[in-house]
């Protein structure tokens, strides 16, 4: 059985997750699509999925999936201390998104666990809560954790509220289930 640590508790679950949306951004694609009409083709009804929110104070579905990459990629590195990859938010498009995400885990597969595990000690400070640190323990499983899920939760909300036919198996994206 594996060991429980940062890097395990982090990083493949992450991976696990931004593929997970990845696939769920197949089907809000495939599913605007369908709605395409001649007066308003499926491109139409694709971007407005694209920009459409939960309420008007959050993020778009667009950023909600840049702030989950960002999550990700940021909180490896910081637990890794390695530089954080930057990218630009500029995507507009589920191909671009989807680019975003397959970038974000390629980078999350050069972090090695000996790079995080140990590091429940380390200070990590982040740009908005000045003159503070969290513990990496503190940082993983009270801010990057459960920041990262409310992102995904949140686009897969936008994404079901739309009418888009996915449900928990697809969020989760499988199980390791094993035989008795």
């Amino acid at each position: 059985m594996e060991q429980t640590n940062l890097y395990s508790t982090t990083v493949p679950p992450m991976m696990k997750t931004l593929g997970a949306l990845s696939k769920i951004l197949d089907k809000a694609n495939a599913h605007a699509e369908t709605k395409g009409t001649e007066r308003r083709p499926g491109s139409v009804h694709v971007e407005a999925l694209l920009n459409d929110r939960l309420v008007f104070d959050q993020f778009s579905l667009i950023k909600q999936v840049q702030v989950a990459c960002d999550n990700a990629k940021g909180g490896a590195a910081r637990l890794a201390e390695v530089e954080i990859p930057a990218y630009e938010d500029n995507e507009k498009t589920v191909s671009e998104l989807k680019a975003r995400i397959d970038k974000t885990i390629a980078f999350l597969k050069t972090i090695e666990p000996k790079q995080i595990i140990g590091k429940e000690e380390i200070k990590i400070s982040l740009p908005y809560f000045k003159e503070k640190y969290f513990t990496g323990f503190e940082y993983a499983t009270e801010y990057l954790i459960p920041n990262f899920y409310f992102h995904v939760v949140t686009a897969y909300s936008i994404l079901r509220k739309n009418g888009v036919e996915i449900g928990k198996a697809d969020y989760i994206g499988g199980l390791p289930l094993k035989n008795l």
